[in-house]
């Protein structure tokens, strides 16, 4: 439906609320509205409308809920959503509303949503000579019943407060239907104009906008599972019926409840409770992974150590963020809806009756996150079934306007996640359109000296981490291999060398990669050997980078990303740079293997007796050892137990190195124990890493899904875009095995059995590059049929 005619653009007023000042609060909620007379023209077939804010909006017409956003980005290109209002329209009088979060400048705010000097709104509709385009002619108001809890009362054990999202909220009488037409405005102020260019100078307005480059997010109407425990007077079934839809619950005055629901999965969900009376009552939401070993305390200013185990066991407690709701005054039907989506497995809803008994009507919740359309279906083992299942969902949780670390903690879109979600995006679809938009992120977030941002979009200028600016390179040289499209390609060109300039002139007297600035943060995983208790900012590295200068995975890592980049070079002909990015590495790899070699293992730093699996498996992937010596070292990797060993972000570069010795096959039962140990653990998610219980869903363990396409059903890319592709099953690890796989240059259906030989069959005429038992051989496959493999 978007228009390729931008020319409204132009005219586009914005508007806010008069008398505004930033304040000292992290964000506050205002309300816009403007009624308008319709009756439907026999031609009317759409009535598109553009719609932006600052910092973000929920758009209504006549009460209905018809877009939020605006999508995640920075700065210089800031989206707007087009949508069609026409089938919410009724001939007479009509409503379009929207609600408004404004994030400070003056104070952190969420850490992934950016705001620009100035607060705004803007919507641009015309049709038939009607405009209901922002203007004077709306009306505006502070919701101050609705307040982002500020930091005073965040609770520092659940870690930095990233989101500052959870809410306080009072039910307003006043505001019952401000969405809807009839509602009485005229006590609301008259809208400003939010940015006025002074006459004569070469203004532009702060926000640049674009066109949303991906599809809307869905709201899907979901039911919450089971009641897992309650408290007080109002039985458990009594509460199972009113999560179903089957009954109302009452609360009788004066009295407390708590119910814990769950749902079966982890999922990211808007929840929506609907009320009845219940003057001077108090309802806290709270939201939480799992039960927890009690820590003794509500809250506390500091984070503290805690304890996941069984998460389908409910002994503990919940920990996690909370939504209070305050009624007032007790109306008929009164409503509570949080502004931003929640992550939760359980959900606590714990009642204060007050003078009246509190009805609730209604516990609902809406699934949200990217539509991506999964092509890719796999049936295995039991086992790998549920690893891949899980991996699916973890994934899903973790993708909705960016890639998120994590959705239940911060949200946040790191360069390092970001490349294995890309990577895994790619197996499972065609859809690459949330990845072209990450691409274009980090290429706008580069600084002059070279790096790009750790993580953006970023709503405050955040810790950098040098090395995540290498794992940027890996995300071209992902699309290259996946897509190859030129165009996108060379347009990312300037910015790896940028980034490997940025590098190379950190290499110190021993040739290897030395010291970053003093204010970055040198992370490369979380190593229970590499904490530094209370200096999560000298943590996470090995002691001898702090000793020494220099970490030998941050030269390698180096070596790995110069290895990619000539690749791309010589992709789009640039043979020059990469012959010169070759030699880089080469003399890289002498350094390494001149001072950071000892007794048969790499050491973590140069003159150091320190030892990790990292320096192990990227002296491999970065070939700086090679051959029988390679296959030994990873052998010894392993089985040494002495090595630091890797968390879940890095296990899937372990698996890289060990497909590249040529273990895979003996070593992958072995490999996938993490999962079977989650698995065993009841998470229905993966969790971030082992030895904290901060996160239950993190998209870079997810790495399952990689392995399983490209290893067990062995589906890859031969040459880059898949111009031919390698199908190199590993039919020795299952029995049996059925699988539907997406590339760009067909669906490749594969299975094997017992009884059943490998058949091999492709929506597209493709040349295949068939690997089997050690026999590889180059075939032409036709579209349709079906090939029996021997």
């Amino acid at each position: 439906m978007e228009s390729s005619d931008l020319t409204w653009i132009k005219s586009t007023k914005w508007i806010w609320s008069p008398n505004y000042n930033e304040g000292d609060s992290l964000g506050r909620y205002f309300l816009f509205r403007k009624s308008f007379q319709w009756f439907a023209p026999a031609e009317a077939k759409e009535f598109p409308v553009h719609v932006s804010a600052d910092s973000r909006y929920r758009l209504f017409v006549n009460g209905e809920r018809v877009s939020f956003g605006p999508c995640k980005s920075y700065k210089e290109r800031w989206y707007y959503e087009t949508v069609d209002i026409l089938p919410y329209l009724r001939d007479g009088e009509n409503a379009i509303s929207a609600r408004v979060l404004r994030y400070s400048v003056v104070e952190p705010g969420s850490s992934s949503i950016i705001r620009t000097e100035i607060p705004g709104l803007m919507v641009h509709g015309e049709v038939q000579g009607l405009s209901i385009s922002t203007d004077e002619t709306w009306r505006c108001l502070e919701e101050t019943c609705r307040q982002i809890m500020p930091y005073s009362e965040w609770n520092f054990i659940l870690g930095p407060p990233f989101l500052s999202n959870h809410e306080r909220m009072t039910e307003a009488q006043q505001l019952t239907g401000w969405e809807i037409p009839g509602y009485d405005d005229s006590t609301w102020d008259t809208a400003v104009l939010a940015f006025r260019p002074a006459k004569m100078l070469p203004m532009t307005s702060p926000w640049k906008l674009t066109p949303r480059p991906i599809p809307l997010l869905p709201e899907n109407p979901e039911a919450f599972d089971d009641v897992v425990k309650c408290e007080g007077s109002v039985s458990k079934e009594v509460w199972r019926g009113f999560i179903k839809g089957h009954n109302s619950v009452t609360i009788p005055s004066n009295e407390t409840v708590a119910v814990d629901i769950e749902v079966n999965q982890l999922m990211t969900a808007f929840i929506t409770l609907r009320c009845s009376g219940g003057k001077g009552s108090n309802v806290t939401h709270h939201y939480a992974e799992c039960y927890e070993k009690n820590l003794g305390v509500e809250s506390a200013p500091f984070p503290m150590p805690r304890s996941k185990s069984d998460r389908a066991n409910f002994d503990g407690r919940l920990y996690g963020t909370k939504d209070i709701y305050i009624v007032t005054d007790g109306q008929q039907e009164h409503v509570f809806e949080p502004f931003w989506f929640r992550t939760f497995r359980y959900v606590q809803l714990k009642i204060v009756a007050g003078e009246q008994p509190l009805t609730l009507q209604s516990f609902t919740l809406r699934e949200t996150y990217y539509p991506l359309e999964v092509t890719t279906q796999v049936q295995s083992s039991p086992e790998l079934d549920k690893i891949w299942d899980i991996s699916l969902k973890t994934l899903q949780n973790c993708r909705h306007e960016t890639y998120e670390d994590c959705p239940f903690y911060e949200q946040n879109q790191f360069v390092s996640d970001s490349r294995l979600q890309m990577l895994f995006t790619y197996q499972l679809s065609s859809d690459d359109r949330l990845a072209r938009k990450t691409l274009q992120e980090f290429h706008a977030s580069q600084t002059p000296d070279g790096l790009i941002q750790a993580q953006f979009p970023a709503g405050f200028r955040s810790t950098q981490i040098p090395q995540f600016s290498l794992y940027f390179i890996a995300m071209v040289y992902d699309h290259m291999q996946y897509f190859a499209d030129l165009q996108l390609i060379r347009k990312y060109l300037g910015t790896i060398d940028g980034i490997l300039q940025y590098f190379d002139q950190r290499l110190n007297q021993l040739g290897l990669v030395g010291r970053f600035d003093r204010d970055t943060w040198p992370f490369i995983d979380w190593v229970p050997e590499w904490n530094v208790p209370g200096e999560i900012f000298e943590s996470c590295m090995p002691r001898a980078y702090t000793s020494t200068g220099a970490a030998t995975f941050n030269s390698l890592l180096y070596i790995v990303a110069l290895m990619q980049a000539a690749e791309v070079c010589n992709f789009v002909g640039r043979n020059d740079t990469a012959q010169e990015y070759i030699a880089r590495a080469n003399a890289l790899r002498s350094s390494v293997n001149r001072n950071c070699y000892e007794d048969g293992l790499y050491l973590d730093g140069p003159s150091t007796k320190e030892y990790s699996q990292h320096s192990q498996m990227f002296a491999i992937l970065s070939e700086s050892v090679t051959g029988q010596a390679a296959t030994d070292l990873m052998s010894r990797t392993l089985h040494d137990t002495s090595l630091a060993k890797c968390s879940y972000s890095m296990k899937f570069y372990l698996f890289r190195a060990v497909e590249k010795v040529g273990l895979y096959t003996k070593l992958f039962l072995v490999l996938i124990d993490p999962w079977r140990r989650m698995i065993a653990d009841n998470l229905t998610t993966w969790a971030e890493f082992e030895q904290n219980s901060r996160s239950d869903c993190h998209g870079w363990s997810a790495s399952p899904v990689h392995e399983i396409v490209t290893q067990v059903f062995g589906v890859s890319p031969a040459i880059p875009g898949f111009g031919r592709i390698r199908i190199a099953p590993r039919v020795a690890l299952l029995e049996n095995a059925r699988g539907r796989l997406f590339t760009p240059g067909g669906i490749i259906s594969i299975s094997w059995s017992q009884n059943q030989p490998l058949t091999i069959k492709s929506t597209e005429d493709i040349e295949a590059e068939i690997v089997l038992n050690g026999d590889s051989s180059v075939r032409d496959l036709k579209a349709g049929e079906e090939y029996s493999i021997t």
